[in-house]
């Protein structure tokens, strides 16, 4: 039994079970209708069974012996949507139906002051919320039972430490962590109909290109870069270039100079009925459109979170150095770190790594704190009531492991960069048809990830060491080795500064549905503006969602 949304009432219950499920399971790929749907409701009955299967998907089900709704969904790839009626309960696979379910509820201010004044990393702290009042997602990795008593969510995802892994030495650890990634992409790769991938110079997304070319012969890739000024820092078109070279891919590139940015993403808004949580998405849904006839899109996402990828990752690294009492390796890594990835902005010194353990570190306690920099960096330009409404709560920092790294890395999976993220990616993706894939966001990947210590992840400055070690003959050296980190970003600080798009966007913040909100201060906007065009700051990430914001409330 299948359909993709449903409205139900307590009082008027089905006369059975019933089972609804989006996405699929790909290690048992032999079985016929009836085993899989065995399989499915088994999954339903215990959603635990997906820590150690290789599945994305959601599942729908009705137990009629005790009249219980359970809403279940994967590590983050499928969505899974639901609201609580007065009598009953509404679900849907897509924002957009459920939306359409419930009268198209008003925009959840919470959810905004996070996206507007804070960080698009916090949009999500609160794992349940949308952009929406009353409309909630099943978070990640958990399953949400819903009856006429109570609505209780319960999280099925086990990342627990493992101390076995925790003891492994960097070649034991990278041999697992590959059989991990090969098997998930082989899997992933044989199921798909007519597959797309994304490709870009760095190591995730070429990861998951190559391998599923080992698997499927000749691939279609598809990548973004850019041109114009000031475009060179975030263009990848050259790393593309070396990762297909000697290749019989057939591979797709779109240049992007300066797009139509308030037309396109009002287009992109008005599909997806949410704001585009970070340019990028904008950037990869004008590269999908280009992928009429493909059913699937495959992506590297997860590889950072997973694997230490990110800059800031390297606080936290050293930090388990100093934890572990390793100061030479400590001295040495750190040297190479400023070595490879100073930049003439953001600084890499034992200044910067001070500066920044004493904001966020604890080392008596093992406690990271919330990056008030990050936090709180633009709250002088909102009205101190809404501030003192929706800025009260910080975010939650748990800390499950027994070293800094893990439990940042478990942070930012569960509540920080991955949840927006996959919203980013499954909303595009829904507005053209597609689905995505994203073999590195598995539960077995990232529970052998977390358990493994810092210092198998890094190796003299470079990120990603295992990943690296597992990957000779099969990338090019040159991006193998490459300490260079630029991620799906785009220019758009210079877009900004553009007349052709600064000034529409900042009549419509002067004049747009946000500006009779009350949620700026008076004058902010040119402020904004003026520090931006002038050089004085850097406001792209916050121009993006002031922008976005006042295009959703249109």
């Amino acid at each position: 039994m299948t359909t993709d949304r449903e409205r139900h009432y307590f009082h008027q219950p089905p006369a059975g079970d019933a089972l609804h499920c989006r996405g699929r399971i790909y290690d048992r790929p032999g079985d016929g209708a009836e085993a899989r749907q065995a399989d499915l409701a088994s999954l339903a009955r215990r959603p635990e069974l997906l820590n150690q299967r290789e599945a994305d998907l959601a599942l729908v089900s009705y137990d009629a012996q005790k009249r219980r709704w359970r809403l279940v969904r994967d590590f983050g790839v499928t969505p899974l949507y639901y609201a609580l009626l007065p009598d009953g309960l509404a679900w849907s696979f897509t924002y957009a139906g459920l939306l359409e379910l419930l009268g198209h509820p008003r925009p959840d201010e919470a959810t905004l002051f996070d996206y507007l004044a804070t960080h698009y990393r916090y949009i999500f702290r609160e794992p349940a919320r949308t952009f929406h009042q009353g409309v909630r997602q099943v978070p990640a990795g958990a399953y949400v039972d819903i009856d006429e008593r109570a609505c209780a969510t319960h999280t099925w995802l086990d990342l627990s430490h493992d101390p076995e892994t925790f003891r492994l030495g960097p070649e034991e650890a990278t041999a697992k962590l590959m059989a991990l990634i090969r098997e998930s992409v082989q899997l992933r790769a044989r199921a798909a109909t007519r597959p797309a991938f994304t490709i870009s110079s760095g190591l995730d997304s070429s990861t998951v290109a190559s391998l599923a070319a080992l698997e499927l012969g000749p691939i279609d890739a598809f990548s973004v870069g850019y041109e114009g000024p000031g475009a060179e820092e975030y263009d990848e078109t050259a790393g593309v270039g070396e990762l297909t070279r000697g290749k019989d891919w057939r591979w797709t590139h779109l240049a992007l100079e300066r797009p139509d940015l308030i037309g396109e993403a009002r287009r992109l808004i008005h599909l997806t009925h949410s704001p585009i949580v970070t340019v990028t998405w904008l950037a990869y849904y004008l590269m999908a459109r280009q992928l009429d006839g493909f059913d699937q899109v495959f992506n590297g996402l997860g590889g950072d979170e997973s694997l230490a990828g990110e800059f800031t990752h390297f606080f936290y690294f050293f930090a388990e150095l100093r934890q572990a009492g390793d100061e030479n390796r400590l001295k040495e890594e750190v040297a190479a770190w400023s070595r490879l990835h100073d930049h003439p902005v953001f600084k890499k010194n034992e200044a910067v790594l001070a500066s920044y353990w004493q904001r966020n570190l604890d080392f008596q306690t093992g406690q990271i704190k919330v990056d008030q920099e990050v936090y709180q960096a633009n709250w002088r330009f909102f009205e101190p009531d809404w501030l003192a409404a929706y800025g009260q709560a910080q975010p939650p920092m748990p800390g499950p492991y027994p070293n800094f790294l893990s439990n940042r890395l478990f942070q930012e999976i569960s509540y920080e960069t991955t949840p927006p993220t996959l919203w980013g990616l499954f909303m595009a993706n829904q507005a053209l048809g597609l689905t995505g894939v994203s073999p590195l966001a598995t539960p077995r990947l990232f529970r052998l990830s977390l358990s493994l210590p810092g210092a198998v992840k890094y190796d003299c400055g470079l990120t990603k060491a295992l990943l690296r070690r597992g990957l000779k003959g099969i990338l090019p050296e040159s991006l193998r080795l490459s300490p260079k980190k630029t991620g799906f970003n785009a220019p758009i600080h210079q877009w900004f500064n553009d007349p052709k798009v600064a000034g529409p966007a900042l009549e419509m913040l002067l004049s747009g549905p946000l500006a009779g909100r009350g949620w700026l201060k008076k004058g902010a906007a040119e402020q904004i503006f003026k520090e931006h065009q002038s050089g004085q700051a850097n406001h792209m990430m916050l121009l993006w969602p002031l922008l976005n914001a006042s295009l959703f409330l249109e």
